[in-house]
């Protein structure tokens, strides 16, 4: 729905300021939905305009963010496609940014909460949700933690796995995670690799994982090609995957952002070769790839090192499924030679 949301939003015209000071919105309603509208304010900026049912004590404060603001039982005129004029009250989220893809990013997150909370959400539902959004939209006015390549690496495992709901589910929930993914006994960590060679940094303490664990990394090579796959494109293949579960869909958002920051918009864009990656994936036994397996002096931590994969042993996918049935969810759909059950 997130083209559709994009599509009303630029069918619409920029309102002229109300002369009695209210705020004023042209505005269209979501199709399927009775409290929806997309809007556009006198600045031209994007809005979701949702009405709720339930009566409030009192509406939570407004937000106020560089990228983002949100205001609760807001007082609104709004006009339709006829030009017809009516008053209402609305909380009002807010987009900002006048980027396209900033914008586009924002109604693709309102389509999730509006599918999220259904027809005639309650206040506290709402603002609940509106919260989430702000969350996201914070993350994205700060650096990025993780590099574009890194996070490529991790979605793409995701797009290509059986069971995407079961990867994102396992998906790390903050960069301080040692592993990208764990579900019960699997510690599974994604490298990528510009170059030709499979040489990565590892952290002491993916090399030496917690005892009763299962731990893998998965090696891809990664290139920025023109006319490849767009991260956009990816993230929107992802979405579908997992449309069912709102509540994954919404995490899904909430890393994306937190991983790139301020670099979000432009990363969107960006295209990588997509064969390339399914075609060099591979995987590996992190308790057997060369690295630092001496207890460390007391007092050392946050060692890293540089390890070369080229003349390790891959592990096929009836190995890792053998050693634990969960991999058969998160492995690809399709592996390459050799990594084929």
């Amino acid at each position: 729905m997130t083209v559709e949301l994009v599509g009303i939003f630029e069918g619409l015209t920029v309102p002229a300021v109300d002369q009695e000071g209210a705020a004023l919105f042209a505005v269209r309603p979501v199709p399927g939905f009775q409290c929806y509208f997309v809007g556009k304010d006198t600045g031209g900026r994007a809005c979701l305009l949702v009405s709720t049912s339930d009566a409030s004590r009192r509406a939570p404060p407004p937000i106020r963010l560089e990228s983002l603001d949100a205001q609760f039982e807001l007082r609104c005129r709004i006009t339709d496609a006829s030009g017809h004029a009516s008053d209402g009250t609305f909380t009002v989220a807010r987009c900002r940014s006048g980027e396209r893809e900033t914008i586009r990013y924002f109604l693709a997150v309102c389509d999730i909460i509006m599918r999220h909370l259904g027809d005639s959400p309650s206040r506290s539902a709402l603002a609940s949700a509106v919260q989430r959004l702000a969350s996201i939209f914070q993350s994205i006015r700060r650096p990025p933690v993780r590099s574009l390549n890194g996070l490529f690496g991790e979605l793409f495992l995701i797009s290509r796995s059986r069971n995407p709901l079961r990867a994102v589910t396992a998906w790390r929930i903050d960069d301080a995670a040692r592993f990208d993914f764990s579900v019960g006994d699997i510690r599974l960590d994604v490298k990528t690799s510009t170059g030709r060679l499979r040489q990565h940094t590892f952290s002491y303490e993916q090399c030496n994982p917690p005892p009763g664990t299962d731990a893998v990394v998965a090696s891809l090579m990664v290139e920025r090609v023109p006319g490849g796959l767009a991260l956009a494109d990816m993230i929107e293949g992802i979405e579908a995957r997992i449309a069912a579960d709102e509540d994954l869909l919404l995490k899904l958002h909430e890393i994306v952002a937190a991983t790139l920051g301020t670099s979000l918009a432009e990363s969107l864009a960006v295209t990588f070769d997509a064969r390339l990656a399914e075609s060099s994936m591979l995987f590996f036994d992190l308790r057997a790839i060369p690295a630092v397996r001496v207890v460390l002096t007391p007092g050392v931590s946050d060692v890293r090192f540089s390890s070369d994969l080229s003349g390790q042993t891959p592990l096929g996918a009836e190995t890792l499924i053998d050693r634990d049935p969960l991999y058969w969810e998160l492995l690809p759909t399709d592996p390459e030679p050799g990594n084929r059950p």
